[in-house]
């Protein structure tokens, strides 16, 4: 028996058959598009889900027994909108996670922020979807008022195999709307934000059975139903439990469109420190601490496409190119591509390039492209220590592809990187938490034991040389946003 988890994604989106004892049976995968309008407006087709997903689920099926598969488990991105009639029926496109035409909202309400931040675990950010909603009520009444739901992403595409509109606490923590303690929609929040309760998901506990597949789906789809449909939680959550982060002083950067730090808590302070986000994890009862930065895997692949006219990124030319520069380049780059993330949030913020003369090189100026992404990392560690205690850092995403950047990583933080060379971390995170959902080990820890025999590390040492100097170079960008912040302010 197996378990299909669909890995939801900004770009693309993945289906896996899994054996319980995490051996991968098969893989397919699908791309998404993005579609960008302009003025930062970041739109997707809901129907491209919809469609990804029935045709990633007949591909697996070709050469998989239906009759085999015991359930589906459902991870994602986590911010994303798309309102919905009360036939599920998509009433605008999706709304992307990285769109910012809640921009002006969010400075309105920011002066809420202290309030909100240890309610939620996070100030008010354009990434966050109850702005989005608000937006909608403002700028689009006429489709407010024919909003049965506002769905994200997975609870759109479980919402198809269901029928159910439900969804899990994770998802929750990403909406601003949602008692990070009492694990409740809180109604001064909805009040704030202007969105009504019976416009929102039935939450449940990531793990916990959301509906089962329908008759109707059975016969689009090929699977048998009556199967359940777990949500796991959200993407970033899955990929820290797909990394081993299950206790506190594990600390996970996944490096995909975005990067996304994540470390385990296993409860919240009287007080919530700042300096990071706190989410509910996909361990029921449990926390993560968290910041981002938005343009990782985005900025790579900008450099590969801008400077080296790549249309496929082409890893073993670009390790050559980092490796040509052994040294800390005088070049400077402050990494805002898309704005600037969690817990500094600027939507404004973007990319600068400076110290460039005409002997930089293009091989100079991809590397302190780089350079400046594992700088702000770096930041949100140092915040993160001052909390929990780091004892180790697994790296998963895209960019771990590349030796070269593992090192620079490594020698950016000062500590040692841990990489896996499993590039489906959420994808198995996902499994584990479903496993334990399903009732076949105790727990998340009990089934990641399980799941985790096979698995092979690569360590990366830092020179701690270099880490002196990147550690300098970090306050000379932290001086160059903002100086380059307040002229663009005055």
């Amino acid at each position: 028996m197996s378990i299909l988890v669909l890995d939801i994604g900004t770009t693309s989106m993945r289906g896996i058959l899994y054996e319980k004892n995490g051996e991968k049976i098969a893989l397919s995968r699908r791309d998404n598009h993005l579609v960008f309008l302009g003025d930062s407006l970041i739109e997707e087709d809901p129907q491209e889900f919809a469609d990804n997903t029935l045709s990633i689920i007949r591909e697996l099926l070709q050469t998989y027994p239906a009759d085999l598969v015991e359930a589906v488990a459902v991870t994602s991105q986590r911010s994303s909108i798309i309102p919905v009639d009360i036939s599920g029926h998509p009433l605008l496109p999706t709304i992307m996670w990285q769109d910012t035409r809640n921009r002006s909202i969010c400075n309105e309400l920011s002066v809420y922020n202290a309030r909100l931040f240890q309610l939620t675990g996070a100030e008010v950010s354009t990434v966050f979807s109850g702005s989005k909603m608000t937006w909608i009520r403002r700028n689009q009444p006429e489709i407010y008022q024919r909003v049965h739901k506002f769905l994200n992403i997975p609870e759109y595409v479980c919402f198809g195999m269901t029928g159910r509109f439900v969804s899990d606490t994770t998802y929750a923590s990403r909406t601003g709307l949602f008692d990070l303690r009492k694990g409740i929609w809180h109604p001064e929040l909805l009040r704030l934000y202007e969105v009504e309760e019976d416009k929102l998901c039935e939450l449940k506990e990531p793990g916990e059975t959301a509906g089962h597949i329908t008759e109707t789906y059975a016969g689009l789809s090929g699977l048998k139903a009556g199967i359940p449909v777990l949500h796991c939680g959200g993407d970033q959550q899955c990929a820290a439990i797909g990394h081993g982060i299950l206790e506190e002083g594990d600390l996970s950067i996944t490096m995909g469109t975005g990067g996304f730090i994540a470390a385990a808590c296993d409860r919240l302070p009287p007080t919530l420190p700042e300096r990071m986000i706190w989410n509910r994890s996909s361990i029921a009862g449990h926390f993560i601490m968290e910041a981002n930065v938005l343009s990782c895997g985005a900025a790579l692949e900008w450099c590969a496409r801008e400077l080296y006219g790549m249309e496929v990124i082409d890893y073993g030319r670009l390790e050559e190119e980092i490796r040509k520069e052994n040294f800390v380049s005088s070049c400077l780059v402050v990494p805002y591509f898309s704005g600037r993330g969690a817990p500094d949030w600027d939507p404004e913020a973007r990319a600068v390039f400076a110290n460039i003369t005409t002997a930089t090189r293009r091989s100079e100026i991809f590397k302190s492209t780089m350079e400046s992404i594992f700088m702000e990392i770096a930041g949100h560690l140092n915040d993160f220590e001052r909390e929990v205690p780091i004892r180790n850092i697994y790296c998963g995403g895209g960019m771990t592809a590349s030796p070269a950047l593992n090192q620079l990583q490594a020698d950016v933080y000062g500590r040692p990187v841990i990489c896996t060379d499993d590039p489906e971390a959420t994808g198995l995170g996902c499994l584990t938490v479903a496993l334990a959902g399903l009732g076949e080990y105790a727990s998340a820890a009990e089934a990641w034991k399980h799941l985790s025999i096979e698995r092979k590390l690569t360590e990366y040492k830092p020179d701690l040389r270099k880490s002196r100097q990147y550690e300098d170079k970090r306050r000379q960008m932290e001086a160059l946003y903002q100086s380059v912040r307040r002229g663009n302010r005055s």
